[in-house]
């Protein structure tokens, strides 16, 4: 085939091509025509959120809605009042990154020269947190 012929072939079947690829069996399209939620649904959903920010409101919605749990949290997070519930331990503690434990020892010594320090245990880290924040330094 020649390049003009296949250029041709080409603008000729684009549209074709759009159409078989954006309707299904029926000639129906494929593509959303509506949203996904309503002004309703969106302002119904922010407003129990904002009265009880917990999982079980996303729960509950999301089985009122027949969405998934993960769709309500990512639209709630679009209208800015989803509040991420915080990491914790196997223990119940509080997730504290190694980063900023050595930003706490760098604070009680007054220095900023400590970054390696990210690269020591978190066992140990701690263990020396805790003894920068006992101990008194004078300058």
């Amino acid at each position: 085939m020649t390049g003009k012929a296949q250029k041709l072939l080409d603008i000729l079947s684009f549209g074709l091509y759009n159409t078989r690829i954006n309707k299904n069996k029926d000639g129906e399209k494929i593509m959303a025509d509506q949203p996904n939620y309503t002004d309703a649904m969106v302002d119904e959903l922010v407003a129990a959120y904002e009265d009880t920010p917990t999982r079980a409101t996303v729960d509950e919605f999301a089985e009122k809605f027949n969405k998934p749990a993960r769709s309500i949290i990512a639209k709630l997070v679009r209208e800015g009042v989803y509040k991420a519930v915080a990491r914790a331990t196997k223990q119940g503690t509080p997730v504290v990154r190694k980063s900023e434990l050595v930003a706490q020892i760098q604070a009680a010594l007054g220095t900023n020269q400590l970054e390696s320090l990210v690269k020591a245990s978190k066992a140990d880290l701690q263990a020396l947190a805790e003894l920068a924040e006992r101990a008194e330094f004078s300058s």
